[in-house]
């Protein structure tokens, strides 16, 4: 997998936790998008993609992580 990659690291229901998760993460100085993949048709069940790139992936998982807890 190439480092520059963008992968999906977390569906979120609720708009307002995934942006606060964004923030979290810039906070962090991990760069980060947002993807409503039910507007898109990439996912029939519907939720708000948080993507990153792959070479963050580890250290934006433990983030995430804290930041749901």
């Amino acid at each position: 997998m190439i480092q520059d990659e963008i992968m999906t690291l977390y569906t979120f229901k609720d708009i307002v936790e995934a942006t606060l998760a964004v923030d979290q993460l810039k906070a962090n100085k991990i760069e980060s998008f947002l993807e409503d993949s039910s507007r898109s048709g990439l996912n029939p069940m519907g939720g708000i993609e948080l993507k990153v790139f792959f070479k963050d992936k580890q250290e934006a998982e433990k983030i995430i992580e804290d930041f749901k807890s």
